[in-house]
């Protein structure tokens, strides 16, 4: 091992519940979870995270032979003050300019320091004098200040793993201060792109005032993924079901942030304005669960389903479906199937801190082509990318038939720019540089 590292986040590697048999071992699939569950898998260390599978109070600390976890368990008022009212109602919807979705309460704060302060009890208890320690994104700000309060003297990272808005609309959160005075106690504070960084910074001036020493500390360092497990997984693709026509691709958390009524409803614009396009391309799209009895993600998974039933109602025949939809997790193999069949992946969250899945399709893909959103923090990497509006029908419909009839060799070159970026900076690659920052 390197050097001692701490892992914090909300959501841990995996968690247990009740099975058949005992128990099931689920594992939180893709995104920060994959990437930082690899980290540790090369290095060691250890990794602080709530444990929220209803059996993970009989695995509290738990030695997997690779890193130690020690999971912390929240009651049920915990859960939903800190989780479900502050983190996701309160935060989500604000990092993500989503005004009219926020909602707050102060008892949900009050539950949301609680949590905080939990975790940063439980690094104090674990760590060692030598140890970095690495907090990752919005569900705890508050744990750098409460560290530095105890005179907790390790070197901390702290990582933002979403958007960081604007300082006027930041302004708008009534913990504004409370949020940007912690996280600015890290010795380093990572974002995935340059803009957020600068948010971050404007935010802070705006709210507390001027700090010569806070812009040394902030960095626009993007997350990398496992490049050569994607770019390595043709063995264990399947034959391709679909021949003659195009495939589209996408796959998302069920998120009002993903823009997916939008996509959906871009591919009847494009049916509508390029009628010759009908039956040459089919539109696969997975979601993926979140949230659910949640009533706002429930009623964008009827308005998702509704519009999908209409479109193929209006254009799809016998012969031919034009969106193939599909509601469910799914297994990394099969999604590594789903990325060797795409000729189009089609990406288009309305903001998005980076986007993983994009860097996972260009690694996969042997010939494939990426729509991107231009609000997604990708989009400023992947050089090789078709940019679209996706707040425009008009112009992803556009973006898809510029796809669909790319010659062979301009596929080629952008999907090379594309693999190289994600080559050169994958995951090890992040881990070096943010590791980096703090290094005595």
């Amino acid at each position: 091992m390197l050097m001692g590292i701490i892992m914090v986040t909300s959501r841990g590697p995996y968690s247990y519940d009740r099975g058949r048999n005992g128990f099931v071992r689920r594992d939180n699939v893709g995104g920060v979870a994959t990437g930082l569950k690899n980290v540790l898998e090369k290095n060691g260390g250890d990794w602080i995270c709530w444990g929220d599978g209803s059996l993970d109070s009989q695995y509290l600390n738990e030695d997997n032979g690779k890193y130690r976890i020690h999971r912390i368990i929240l009651d049920q008022k915990e859960k939903k003050g800190y989780y479900d009212d502050y983190s996701n109602s309160t935060l989500w919807p604000l990092f993500h300019y989503f005004r009219e979705k926020i909602y707050h309460d102060s008892r949900a704060y009050h539950y949301y320091r609680q949590v905080n302060r939990k975790f940063s009890e439980h690094i104090m208890r674990v760590s060692k004098p030598d140890d970095i320690v690495w907090i990752h994104d919005y569900q705890l700000s508050l744990v750098p200040g409460f560290l530095r309060d105890q005179g907790f003297r390790n070197r901390l990272i702290f990582t933002w793993h979403i958007p960081w808005v604007s300082s006027g609309f930041y302004s708008i959160l009534p913990e504004r201060n409370d949020i940007v005075k912690s996280i600015s106690r890290a010795d380093s504070i990572t974002f995935h792109t340059e803009t957020y960084g600068k948010n971050f910074r404007d935010s802070y001036y705006r709210v507390i005032g001027k700090e010569k020493e806070l812009e040394r500390k902030i960095h626009s360092i993007p997350l990398g993924i496992n490049y050569r497990f994607f770019s390595e997984s043709s063995h264990r693709m399947k034959k391709k079901p679909f021949h003659q026509e195009k495939v589209i691709f996408s796959i998302d958390r069920l998120d009002y942030t993903k823009g997916l009524v939008q996509r959906v409803n871009s591919i009847e614009t494009l049916m509508k304005r390029f009628p010759e396009l009908k039956e040459k391309f089919v539109f696969l799209m997975l979601v993926t669960p979140s949230r659910s009895g949640v009533r706002d993600y429930d009623d964008l998974k009827d308005e998702l389903e509704m519009n999908i039933g209409r479109i193929n109602g209006m254009y799809g025949n016998i012969h031919w479906t034009p969106i193939i939809y599909m509601y469910r997790k799914i297994t990394s193999a099969q999604l590594s199937n789903y990325y060797r069949w795409a000729d189009i992946a089609l990406i288009t969250p309305l903001i998005d801190g980076l986007n993983l899945v994009a860097e996972e399709y260009v690694s996969s893909s042997e010939n494939g082509i990426l729509i991107i959103s231009e609000f997604a923090g990708i989009s400023r990497y992947l050089n090789g990318a078709i940019l679209t509006n996706p707040n425009s029908g008009d112009d992803v419909a556009e973006k898809i038939k510029q796809a669909m009839e790319m010659k062979k060799d301009e596929i080629e070159l952008r999907l090379r720019t594309m693999k190289e970026f994600a080559r050169r900076h994958d995951g090890t690659w992040w881990m070096k540089k943010v590791l980096e920052t703090v290094k005595k």
